[in-house]
């Protein structure tokens, strides 16, 4: 209430000023004074009352709802899951600890709606949710009212269901959507949702979750390349599945090893090598790291290994390895893709995977990958979130035409990556 209060003392002020003015013209009109105060201090007066109190309403609106200076930001998930195995449920947690977000809704269309068998674990999660913080959790986004003006909708839930959520989000009001990679399972979907956006009266803003555009070590490598004669740059992506997984690997990521695995790496090289479709010169396969399989009726790559490089002479490399482990690295090369590498930086580091397991020792049922890159999402929301309340740049976030730009190049690359193999 000081906004308010400091409002009602500054119309307080006002109206003195104006009604000190009137007194004195009326006095003067009977007395002599040796300081007469004529009809144009009487205007003086009323113009700087109404000054002052369109002044307190203005800053009124603008910081009304702050913290600590900051506009307050409305915030709907779509998308919880499963405690401490969802993605949607780790930026719950995370946007909870954020002094300038207001959770207002969590929308939970499986556990609240297509579910029989609701899980304790979400049941109960709900439960304190709803009675500590007063945060409302519905089956659909059409369950909540139109949304406040200030109202960031993240949507985390299958990527198939994305383009109608997103939809849905901006018909109650949304004026910032954040999305999980990729955004949509197609280009085709992932343009209109775009144009959606920027059709409504107020546009929405629209930024994914692209971790690897401000992480540590890829910001280290990058930094690290600018002294480094000839440079060149390589984004080593892994995982850890074992050979025998393989075939329920192909099969949960049906859409592809580069519109899954490796998008991150290929957002990298849409946001700072401006690769694009129309600029790549030539994708060239290195066969000795690659590998086409056909597993369950679906051909992907087990590993790959490329360098993209464009018109105008810029080039990366990408390997991704669904079989080499957790441990991924930006090595910087010199003397071009085929010159020997100076450093590598890692992620995680040792430290880093020592804090890792002993926060896994402590709670064993959590997703490791989200203690692994949980400052990369803080990070990304943090930004988001701020650039969202001031009407500012959001930094290296991805915007939806970058996830745009890395899904086109996902699917011509993997049509080119496949004739080559």
């Amino acid at each position: 209430f000081q906004f308010q209060f400091q409002f009602l003392c500054l119309l307080l002020s006002s109206l003195v000023s104006t009604a000190h003015a009137g007194w004195g013209k009326s006095k003067v009109e009977s007395h002599s004074s040796p300081y007469p105060l004529t009809s144009e201090h009487f205007l003086i007066g009323i113009l700087t009352s109404s000054l002052v109190c369109v002044a307190s309403l203005v800053w009124m609106v603008v910081c009304g709802g702050r913290e600590g200076g900051r506009r307050k930001v409305n915030v709907v998930l779509v998308g919880c899951g499963m405690p401490k195995r969802s993605m949607g449920w780790y930026h719950l947690t995370q946007l909870l600890k954020m002094k300038n977000v207001n959770i207002v809704a969590v929308v939970e269309p499986f556990f609240l709606g297509i579910c029989t068998d609701v899980p304790p674990q979400f049941s109960t999660f709900m439960s304190d949710l709803s009675k500590n913080r007063g945060i409302k959790f519905v089956k659909s986004i059409s369950d909540l009212d139109d949304f406040p003006p200030l109202t960031m909708v993240l949507l985390a839930a299958r990527t198939s269901d994305n383009p109608l959520l997103f939809e849905q989000a901006l018909d109650k009001g949304a004026k910032c959507i954040y999305l999980e990679k990729p955004g949509a399972p197609t280009v085709k979907e992932l343009e209109r949702m775009k144009n959606l956006a920027i059709s409504r009266t107020v546009p929405c803003r629209v930024f994914l979750g692209y971790n690897k555009n401000v992480t540590r070590y890829v910001k280290e490598a990058m930094e690290f390349s600018d002294g480094v004669e000839g440079a060149h740059l390589e984004f080593v992506h892994n995982n850890a599945y074992k050979k025998s997984e393989l075939v329920e690997c192909f099969s949960r990521n049906s859409e592809g090893m580069l519109k899954n695995m490796a998008i991150h790496e290929l957002a990298l090289l849409v946001s700072f090598f401006d690769v694009r479709v129309d600029t790549v010169f030539k994708i060239t396969v290195d066969k000795s790291k690659s590998e086409k399989l056909t597993l369950g009726g679906i051909t992907d790559f087990s590993k790959v290994s490329f360098q993209v490089t464009t018109l105008a002479g810029a080039s990366a490399t990408v390997t991704a390895d669904r079989c080499a482990g957790t441990v991924s690295f930006a090595n910087v090369k010199e003397g071009g893709a085929e010159g020997k590498i100076v450093k590598s930086f890692a992620c995680p580091t040792a430290e880093e995977t020592a804090k890792v397991e002993a926060q896994k020792k402590a709670d064993p049922e959590i997703m490791e990958y989200f203690l692994t890159q949980s400052d990369d999402y803080d990070t990304l929301k943090t930004n988001v979130v701020r650039a969202f309340a001031d009407g500012t740049d959001a930094g290296d976030v991805a915007t939806i035409d970058v996830a745009i730009e890395a899904l086109k190049l996902a699917e011509f690359a993997t049509k080119s990556l496949m004739r080559q193999l």
